[in-house]
């Protein structure tokens, strides 16, 4: 293999390692690091979880002495401030490693091509952007922060055949399989936050939590839930409420409540327009407190309010072979598109079936 392949290899058994931190990393990247000498991999490691070792540590320390004059392969350009652990460029440096492959720059602003500056200053040799695009697909929701400012954005829906989400009547469930809900609960435990409706919480008295045995193991914690209800007028016994370990965001125009919520509890005052939630203020609320992925979870009128903003940036349908009828409430809540140039442009980015059903992930294309 050429050097460039090689890297490539490497660098993909890198992404694979820090893939293992999905369900815990948060509201850390997920980060991979392999340590190859004379074609050998002589020390791995990944981001388990916050406070944990970072992924070069780990490496380091399985490789230790052999690291001189090694290869050191990671996804995310290591740190070089000091945070929960002592700076990694540091350590690096101390290893005497003296090649540094990295697939991505990190975009906190505390790092940011920092370390790569500091690693050649000592004469390490840094090579940057290898398997660049999968290492921002794993972490958008890290990238996202930082450079749009606010969370990652999915939404998420059960659909029909003619994409409706319930009958005329509200009636919704349940249109997909077990299968299909079951694989819901992977998409919630992936994301930071579930973000809902006082209509949808009203309507259907939901949890919005993790169920599956399997996945509770693997997380640390139920993602938290954000709540848009200008009027506050879900009651403090609703069922959403109960997890007392997950935080619960309600954006609301009131400046204080006469309700006594629970103390996981916490209401944000928002603006408003037209007797409607800023929701990109919501938005950048969250980024402020390390919210890096949002799963939408709603009813088609908020679903409207997102892509007329322009905030939904990956769309998960699960569709079912059934059909609902013109009566039927569509997912989107659009109605007012009258030119074709003016539609909202999605790209498929995978497919797979669940069961009967047709699992549907798309990007948006706003630009």
């Amino acid at each position: 293999m050429t050097n460039n392949e090689t890297d490539k290899f490497y660098m993909n058994e890198v992404l694979l390692l820090a893939a293992k931190g999905k369900y815990t990393v948060q509201p850390n990247p997920m980060v991979g690091a392999l340590i190859v000498k004379d074609n050998k991999i002589i020390g791995s490691g990944y981001h388990r979880k916050p406070g944990t070792p970072h992924a070069e540590q780990v490496a380091i320390k399985k490789a230790g002495r052999k690291s001189k004059d090694a290869t050191l392969y990671i996804n995310l350009e290591p740190c070089c401030h000091y945070g929960r652990t002592p700076p990694c460029s540091d350590l690096i440096i101390e290893s005497k490693i003296s090649r540094v492959v990295i697939s991505s720059l990190d975009p906190n602003p505390l790092v940011n091509g920092k370390s790569v500056k500091q690693l050649r200053k000592y004469g390490i040799k840094v090579k940057t952007g290898v398997l660049k695009r999968e290492s921002l697909e794993l972490n958008k929701g890290f990238f996202s922060k930082f450079i749009n400012k606010r969370p990652h954005v999915t939404a998420k829906f059960g659909v029909s055949l003619d994409g409706k989400i319930s009958l005329s009547n509200g009636t919704s469930k349940w249109i997909t399989s077990p299968d299909s809900r079951k694989d819901v609960q992977e998409e919630r435990a992936s994301r930071s936050l579930i973000f809902t409706s006082s209509k949808t919480v009203l309507r259907d008295n939901p949890q919005m939590t993790i169920r599956d045995s399997i996945l509770i193991d693997k997380i640390i914690k139920q993602p938290d839930i954000a709540i848009i209800d200008r009027n506050l007028r879900i009651p403090i016994n609703s069922k959403i409420f109960n997890d007392k370990s997950r935080l619960v965001y309600i954006f609301t125009s009131r400046k204080q409540s006469s309700k006594k919520f629970r103390s996981n509890v916490i209401l944000v005052k928002t603006s408003s327009d037209n007797n409607k939630i800023n929701i990109k203020e919501c938005l950048r609320f969250l980024a402020k407190q390390d919210i890096n992925s949002v799963l939408l979870e709603s009813g088609s009128n908020l679903m409207s309010s997102f892509l007329r903003e322009k905030l939904v940036d990956e769309l998960i349908l699960y569709f079912s072979p059934r059909m609902l009828g013109s009566s039927a409430i569509s997912f989107s809540g659009i109605q007012d598109i009258e030119k074709l140039s003016k539609k909202i442009k999605f790209s498929i980015s995978d497919m797979i079936t669940i069961n009967q059903d047709l699992k549907l992930t798309l990007e948006s294309k706003y630009v």
